[in-house]
């Protein structure tokens, strides 16, 4: 074995322990952050302060070649964990009471623009030291694996929170995030400091957009990611609300009802990112993945029975949708692009503060007219629109 592909390796393999330790932190608090807010937000402020967090990301990945030229990844790697930690550190102490009333409001507002920006540079930084390594053969691989690490972490975490979490307690679930965060620190430092910078695109912001929009298939997977992301939107944010407000049902059940839902993420990820790699190639699996969460998302406003074992089987099964979007999404799109391309993964990556701008927004309209129910028959109806992107774009196989 050659000194580069044992280096590879053994990187590779740094990025994956880094990943499941960064994405627990994530895990541990997301499903948690709307129930958080509402005890000082409305519903409708709710989708306000994503909507603001969104922009701020936007912002930041709008600019992030330019930051990378000047500034290089591990710096800014390390400052997103940095603030990360902050703002974790902060709602810990407003739950706790500790800080003055006066300045709760304000601070919530800046904080959750802190953890939405880091929380979506983190996950930039994280595949960009991955695609530095990965030859295109082995992306499906590699981003099956990477995907795989990061909803383990994903599906485990709900059932510790419905474990931990009562009486609005949420300053434990934060507290618990940081100690994950300050272990995903201490690895980042030791292990990847002496990764040599590369170098970045850094092209207008608009002059990127514009690429993209005459290049089809990268388009075409911008758009599918967009939906997905868009999908996350809606269901991370008020699939919490309806079942805790709406159902009825304990943190406790909660808890495990998302970790039996994200289990497709962790045994399918994989071996599509393998298939892909060697035999269908992504069309046809990302088309029968947004058939399956439409379908599947749409029928949640149907289910009138306040049944945990119903309600965790339907939720499954938009996650087997789900699951396969998101690993063909990434394994199609990281075998059109490189490292150098800086500029596109930024972009690629606005797809997820896009989503959360269009989807709170579109989703406090909504509601301003219909039962909340029907939020998922709609979020349905636009899942569908995923199969025209997907059948539009040309197979890597």
């Amino acid at each position: 074995m050659s000194d580069r592909k044992r280096t590879a390796g053994l990187f590779v393999g740094t990025i994956y322990i880094l990943t499941f330790f960064l994405t627990v932190q994530y895990a541990l608090t997301v499903y948690i952050n709307s129930s958080f807010l509402k005890q000082f937000f409305a519903e409708s402020e709710i989708g306000f302060i994503y909507t603001a967090g969104s922009l701020a990301a936007i912002i930041c990945l709008a600019r992030i070649s330019e930051a990378l030229r000047r500034y290089g990844q591990f710096r800014l790697a390390f400052l997103s964990m940095f603030f990360n930690l902050i703002v974790l550190t902060g709602l810990a102490m407003i739950n706790l009471g500790l800080a003055p009333i006066f300045i709760v409001l304000p601070s919530i507002f800046v904080l959750f623009v802190l953890l939405a920006t880091t929380t979506l540079l983190n996950r930039f930084f994280l595949a960009f030291y991955l695609e530095e390594f990965t030859k295109n053969t082995e992306t499906g691989n590699n981003q099956g694996i990477f995907l795989t690490t990061m909803n383990l972490a994903i599906a485990l975490a709900p059932f510790v929170v419905g474990k931990i979490l009562s009486n609005g307690d949420y300053h434990r679930l934060y507290l618990l995030a940081s100690f994950f965060l300050i272990i995903s620190m201490i690895i980042f430092v030791l292990k990847l400091i002496d990764i040599k910078d590369i170098p970045y695109n850094a092209p207008p912001f608009m002059e990127t957009g514009r690429r993209i929009w005459h290049t089809k298939n990268i388009y075409n997977i911008f758009a599918s990611n967009f939906l997905l992301e868009f999908f996350y939107s809606w269901m991370t944010i008020y699939t919490p609300i309806y079942l805790n407000n709406n159902l009825g049902f304990s943190w406790s059940e909660i808890g495990t009802m998302f970790s039996l839902m994200l289990t497709p993420f962790v045994i399918l990820q994989y071996p599509l990112g393998k298939i892909a790699d060697r035999y269908l190639g992504e069309k046809e699996i990302l088309t029968a993945g947004f058939i399956i969460m439409a379908v599947a998302t749409g029928a949640l406003s149907f289910i009138t029975v306040n049944s945990f074992w119903v309600w965790t089987g339907i939720l499954f099964a938009t996650r087997v949708g789900a699951s396969a979007i998101e690993v063909m999404n990434e394994t199609y799109f990281y075998k059109k692009v490189r490292p150098v391309d800086s500029d596109i993964m930024s972009f690629y990556r606005n797809a997820q503060p896009l989503a959360y701008i269009a989807g709170p927004a579109l989703a406090s309209v909504f509601l301003m007219f219909l039962d909340f129910k029907y939020i998922f028959l709609t979020l349905g109806i636009i899942m569908l629109g995923g199969v025209y992107f997907s059948l539009g774009i040309k197979d890597t196989k």
